[in-house]
């Protein structure tokens, strides 16, 4: 983006300038033939037709080039405008604009600076409210578990113990999800081999190890992550994996593929995928694909929230895709290649 901006810079810039060489040109052209009207000593009609055709010329130049830098100066605050807006619509709401006009662009510059400013104002007053609801549930939380302890063991014991554990994730994740948003987490980088990497992770499902396939991954690739974090990434999404599975003998399949400067880690699964629609969704706080998900497969549509988060943290990329040959979600983490 940043090169682009420079290109168009650097040919609006040879613009001007061939424009000020070719006017100069013209210039000195219609001098030299003035000049030689006048050394001949009478009036000729070819010079006055040369004379006429090049003084229109200029002016159409000329014209051309004023109407230009005035096109330029009315269009600029529209141009400001529609990248500011293009910004919100990503969620970048620290957006104004600098519009110094009594005009309708200028009242149209106020309205957007204050629509922006009372969005952010609502974000924030509303993330805060999550906040300290999950820091106060977590007392009653933590008093309902002791009185659990203490109950004869019973099926209705097994759901209560259910019901204080889901809350009790959902509370955690809504926290560590505040925490990275807010910068209260700083991630520790260093660079960490792809293959130690994912044999820690591989440690973390020795249970289903008979389910997952971990294809070789060559020695030598290194990236630059906090590896607790991306293990924390790498966990979450491999879990869906393995939930949402519709059948248990299917097997998750990861994979490291590398492109240049880039390192993707790749999971693959055989589940029923995500509707296409549903897609562009997926990472916002509390979407759930399908609202009647049981205790069984779990999720508060805070995980993939959560696991976006942990990706932005460390400028990387995540990304979800339906496979095209077969049913299931391939689930893409991109990295830069560490030298």
């Amino acid at each position: 983006m940043k090169n682009k901006l420079l290109e168009q810079k650097r040919m609006s810039i040879l613009f001007k300038i061939f424009g000020v060489i070719l006017i100069f040109t013209i210039s000195v052209i219609f001098v030299v033939l003035a000049f030689w009207g006048l050394v001949e000593g009478q009036p000729n009609p070819v010079y006055a037709h040369l004379h006429l055709l090049i003084t229109v010329i200029i002016l159409i130049i000329a014209g051309s080039i004023v109407a230009s830098f005035i096109i330029r100066k009315i269009l600029k605050p529209l141009y400001l405008l529609y990248k500011a807006v293009e910004e919100v619509g990503k969620g970048n709401l620290d957006q104004t604009i600098q519009i110094n006009s009594n005009d309708e662009l200028g009242k149209l510059a106020i309205a957007f600076n204050q629509m922006t400013f009372d969005l952010k104002k609502m974000m924030l007053a509303r993330d805060q409210l999550l906040l300290d609801v999950s820091h106060e549930l977590r007392t009653p939380i933590t008093r309902a578990k002791l009185a659990l302890e203490m109950m004869p063991e019973s099926k209705e014991k097994e759901s209560l113990a259910g019901d204080l554990k889901e809350m009790e994730i959902m509370i955690t994740e809504m926290l560590e999800s505040e925490r990275l948003k807010n910068g209260a987490i700083t991630p520790n980088l260093a660079p960490i081999k792809v293959a130690d990497l994912l044999q820690k992770l591989m440690d973390n499902f020795y249970r289903e190890r008979n389910r997952i396939v971990l294809f070789p991954v060559v020695t030598d690739l290194t990236i630059n992550i906090d590896e607790s974090l991306i293990i924390t990434v790498l966990r979450n999404l491999i879990d869906n994996s393995l939930k949402y599975s519709s059948n248990t003998t299917k097997l998750v399949e990861i994979s490291v593929i590398r492109h240049n400067q880039d390192i993707t880690i790749q999971i693959e699964d055989f589940g029923q995928g995500i509707p296409d629609d549903k897609l562009p969704y997926v990472f916002e706080p509390f979407y759930r694909v399908d609202q009647s998900r049981s205790r069984n497969t779990g999720g508060y549509g805070l995980g993939l929230h959560l696991c976006k988060r942990i990706m932005d943290l460390h400028g990387t990329e995540i990304k979800l895709q339906n496979k095209t040959d077969s049913i299931g979600l391939i689930v893409s983490l991109t990295f830069q290649y560490n030298n």
